[in-house]
């Protein structure tokens, strides 16, 4: 075991680009694992054997300490939000959907080659997302993801952690999305991007984080420069077509996370009608 220690912190994303950068170069596959997971016993070699040989990166099953699911991976939904997938569902024969699979960086596997190929996690996040983008720029690449539901981890789960928390993750959507999404998806989804900040600056208001909001999106204007080189560059990795982005997107919302009030049936109902006239458009729309 050889331990890298700092003397501050850079951030989750750019701890672990230097936790990886110290490993040997003959190492064939890496293992992040945050400090409140638990892994069960042989899970570690689960993870490592369990892979399947197209898959880039994969994960095991995390769990909350009182045995339910706490992650199958993540959810990236249309609005990019996004979420533990199969959250506090029985274990016992899940399934996760690959379709707009995420991986969760509590336990990750990634390959060293894909790693390499896309320099780890962007360091700009400081804190959440970070692993959604990863997952993001691998399958915008054409590689695959997975879970390894044998492979069991314990996870110290809490969902409303802080204030702080509650500002990463807004300033953070914005930084993903601008980030990786193709120029011609962020203008299909634009009227509903509208629509739902609408809704976001209105929750945050009755639930108390105007102020946290504010300071959000000024962290977010103030990176924006950098943000835009960044996307130019993950532009020219791209071989994923708009269309193929947009089917990484999930059009439900089916977390228990997130308010009862938007996971309403006419809610859904509306974003998966979007979703679908937003596939027709990219369909017949030149490619972006």
């Amino acid at each position: 075991v050889d331990l890298v220690i700092r003397s501050q912190n850079v951030g989750f994303g750019a701890g672990c680009n230097r936790g990886a950068a110290a490993i040997e170069d003959e190492v064939e596959l890496l293992l992040f694992l945050n400090p409140d997971s638990a892994p069960e016993p042989g899970a570690i070699a689960r993870l490592r054997e369990g892979g399947e040989k197209e898959w880039a990166a994969w994960s095991g099953l995390l769990l909350l300490t009182d045995g339910r699911i706490n992650a199958a991976g993540n959810t990236i939904h249309l609005s990019g939000l996004s979420w533990c997938a199969g959250y506090g569902e029985d274990p016992a024969g899940y399934h996760p959907e690959p379709a707009s699979l995420s991986l969760s960086g509590a336990a990750m596997v990634v390959r060293a080659r894909a790693w390499k190929r896309l320099g780890g996690f962007a360091p700009d996040y400081f804190l959440y997302y970070e692993d959604t983008d990863l997952s993001f720029r691998l399958r915008s690449l054409g590689l695959e993801l997975g879970i390894v539901p044998g492979a069991r981890i314990t996870h110290d789960y809490e969902f409303d952690k802080s204030r702080q928390k509650w500002f990463f993750l807004e300033r953070n959507r914005y930084v993903f999305i601008l980030r990786n999404w193709p120029l011609s998806l962020l203008i299909v989804l634009a009227p509903l991007q509208v629509v739902v900040e609408l809704g976001l600056w209105l929750a945050s208001v009755f639930q108390g984080r105007l102020l946290i909001r504010i300071r959000a999106l000024a962290s977010f204007l103030r990176m924006l420069p950098r943000i835009l080189r960044q996307r130019r560059a993950i532009s020219r990795q791209r071989v994923a077509s708009a269309r193929d982005c947009l089917r990484l997107l999930e059009p439900r919302i089916d977390t228990p996370l997130l308010s009862r009030l938007v996971r309403r049936r006419a809610i859904s109902a509306f974003f998966s009608g979007y979703y679908r006239a937003a596939a027709f458009v990219l369909r017949i729309a030149p490619r972006a």
